[in-house]
């Protein structure tokens, strides 16, 4: 039996109260009337220590009334198996997403995870379903059991995880695993209709994460997504973030025009509780020899710093920061970019050394750099012969049949041409290009200068000049442009107008490729544009897509996807292999895409070429702080008590099946204390009637 109320029981003290009152009233039975006193002597009336209680069977229903008063409050009751559930019992499922990105590598986090999987395989009965999922960028299924069968299931379990030796390089997409998760309960749990005879539907269905719930975890999948009802999230942080962390990362090249020579810039990040504010910056070259300076970054704030000048003839292959609590991120393997070569193809009638043609102006724009070699060879309109490779066809001229066929062909292909309208005579092949019938080309008579208005700041193409330092074209003249009439109304983007209101440069999508049509030419018979400020970023900007895919092509992240046919100028031609860092490594073949599952250097080899490219852990990994509690709520997430231990959780549930098979008595004790009342109140009124005079004789 147990008691709801234990404490009163304590009420049970006041049966003290009846049996004092009983021992103190002690009159004498008996009055005896005597006539006279004189006769009898003085004497005082004898003490008798040994009193005992009046009226027994009256303070034994008092106290009886009084213990089960007491009981009542406690609220009795006693617990009763269900002959129903002697042969069942509540089935759950319990999924659970182990975190195996690298931050948790730090200190003994993975220990913790691994012993917090243990702690969750011993709330698990007969009959449970258990699913273990270790996730980073990507997920992998590495546990699945339909019906808990004790200890085979998990010494099942327990070899899988074993494989699991220590955490990965990957970076945290929680968002991902736990939408993955929460469909793979909603898909796979069996409606009441195809259950067994024997078997019981999941009354409890739960997602335990088990991770260091760092900040760099990606959330973005869970926006607006509708999580199935029943299922619970409980997450289970470890570890705790008291010394900080510092991280280093490799800033984007300024702009490709702003010099000729650009020196490769990082950034040093150390998080708002680092244990202070002075690191070493490290690089080891390829020679074995270490160079340092001494970096100061504040807690909470970041530093971007460029290789000193006396580190610019070395060969540098790795950099480092040292300072920090936890090392797992303190390296950087770095990749020095190759010389890379931009294919430039003016088609038109320009001789080289004219220094009012376009082809001048377009040859003097770009400036050769250690990363980027721009090649612009001149093709003449006229020709024959087949359309050279480039990365940008700029047409001055009109194009004759075969090559304007050629043009045609290769926008559609995904190259880009950028079309300067100088006349009438490129109607047909503005025309072609366009892929419109009717295209007119007029030429605008002017004594005056014409403007440019309405610019498209938020089109790639302009988004150079997005900032209102840049933006401001009003110095910008045209002596001479043209107007095109019977333009296709859709598939194309007018990213400026002249003041008159025609369009002045348009973009239109043909097929994967770009057709860049500008109605005014930049020579200064022209405008004033080749000798602006504007002139370079433009043409720097409309080769941006083609830049970033030559000048990034060697420094990747873990879990990211390398395109091995972007290696040796795209000239890859053949089988490529690619040899992870290590010795001894193993050389996989890869046929378009490689992913890689290490940092450090990775060599991409052909039949005549070899390169190497640089793999890192993913920046968000160095974010170790805890993320805000509040940031799952606000996403949605069905989540359980975060603070309730295991035991807590069991304890609830045993709590619930208790309240569920209980029986109360104090019905019953409430029933016997009105019973002994009203025994007690008879008898004490009989016993209370005045005796009868005596005669005095």
């Amino acid at each position: 039996m147990s008691f709801l109320t234990p404490l009163y029981l304590l009420g049970a003290l006041g049966l003290a109260i009846p049996i004092i009152l009983h021992l103190l009233h002690d009159r004498p039975k008996n009055k005896q009337e005597f006539g006279s006193l004189m006769f009898l002597d003085k004497t005082k009336p004898p003490v008798d220590r040994k009193r005992r209680p009046t009226h027994l069977l009256l303070l034994l229903l008092r106290c009886l009334a009084l213990l089960l008063l007491a009981f009542v409050f406690a609220r009795p009751f006693v617990t009763v198996d269900d002959p129903a559930d002697a042969a069942r019992r509540d089935r759950q499922w319990i999924t659970v997403l182990l975190d195996r990105s690298a931050s948790m590598q730090r200190a003994d986090l993975w220990a913790q995870a691994k012993a917090g999987v243990q702690t969750t395989l011993g709330q698990l009965g007969p009959g449970d379903r258990f699913t273990l999922i270790a996730y980073d960028d990507s997920t992998e299924l590495l546990a699945e059991v339909q019906s808990w069968l004790g200890s085979s299931s998990g010494a099942e379990v327990n070899a899988q995880l074993e494989r699991l030796a220590k955490p990965g390089f990957g970076g945290s997409n929680l968002g991902q695993a736990l939408v993955l998760a929460g469909e793979l309960i909603d898909g796979d749990e069996p409606g009441a209709d195809e259950l067994e005879a024997d078997e019981q539907p999941l009354a409890r269905r739960e997602i335990i994460v088990i991770s260091d719930l760092q900040k760099g975890s990606r959330l973005d999948d869970m926006q607006g997504y509708e999580w199935p009802t029943g299922i619970k999230v409980r997450l289970e942080q470890i570890g705790e973030d008291d010394q900080g962390n510092a991280g280093i990362e490799q800033v984007a090249s300024r702009s490709p025009w702003a010099a000729v020579e650009a020196v490769p810039s990082f950034r040093i990040s150390n998080s708002a509780n680092g244990i202070g504010d002075e690191l070493e910056f490290l690089a080891h070259t390829t020679a074995g020899e270490t160079l340092s300076q001494k970096v100061h970054v504040p807690p909470g704030r970041s530093r971007v710093i460029e290789l000193p000048g006396e580190w610019a003839g070395k060969s540098v292959e790795r950099l480092a920061i040292r300072g920090d609590a936890a090392e797992f991120d303190n390296q950087f393997h770095f990749a020095q970019n190759r010389q890379q070569t931009v294919r430039i193809v003016y088609v038109g009638e320009d001789k080289p050394n004219n220094a009012e043609g376009t082809l001048f102006y377009l040859a003097s724009a770009f400036h050769q750099s250690s990363t980027l070699d721009f090649q612009v060879e001149a093709v003449s309109g006229k020709s024959t012969g087949p359309l050279p490779e480039a990365d940008l066809f700029v047409i001055g001229d009109a194009v004759d049949d075969p090559l304007a066929q050629a043009l045609d062909q290769a926008i559609g292909g995904g190259a880009t041409v950028l079309m300067i309208v100088q006349s009438p005579g490129q109607t047909a092949n503005l025309g072609q290009w366009l892929g419109a019938d009717g295209v007119v080309i007029r030429d605008i008579a002017s004594s005056d200068y014409a403007l440019l208005q309405s610019l498209k700041l938020d089109h790639p193409v302009l988004a150079v000049f997005r900032d209102a330092r840049f933006s401001d074209f009003t110095n910008l003249h045209f002596w001479k442009h043209r107007e095109l009439q019977n333009l296709p109304d859709e598939g194309i983007d007018v990213l400026a107008r002249f003041d008159s209101g025609a369009p002045a440069w348009l973009a239109a999508r043909r097929g994967d490729g770009r057709l860049l049509v500008m109605n005014s030419g930049w020579t200064p018979v022209d405008s004033q544009l080749a000798l602006s400020t504007k002139f370079i970023p433009l043409l720097y900007s409309i080769l941006q897509p083609v830049l970033e895919g030559k000048t990034q092509s060697r420094q990747f992240v873990v879990g990211s996807e390398v395109d091995v046919t972007r290696f040796n100028n795209g000239q890859v031609g053949g089988d490529v292999t690619v040899i992870p860092p290590g010795d001894g490594a193993t050389a996989i073949s890869v046929d378009k895409f490689f992913t890689p599952a290490t940092p450090g250097l990775h060599t991409a080899k052909g039949s005549d070429w070899s390169e190497t490219f640089a793999v890192n852990l993913t920046v968000a990994e160095s974010r170790t702080e805890p993320i805000v509690m509040d940031q799952f709520k606000k996403l949605g997430l069905p989540m359980t008590d975060p603070v309730a231990s295991p035991g807590e959780i069991s304890a609830a549930v045993a709590a619930e099946k208790t309240e569920a098979h209980r029986r109360e008595y104090w019905q019953w004790a409430l029933a016997a204390v009105l019973l002994f009342v009203t025994l007690e109140t008879v008898l004490a009124a009989r016993g209370s009637r005045p005796a009868e005079p005596v005669m005095i004789t």
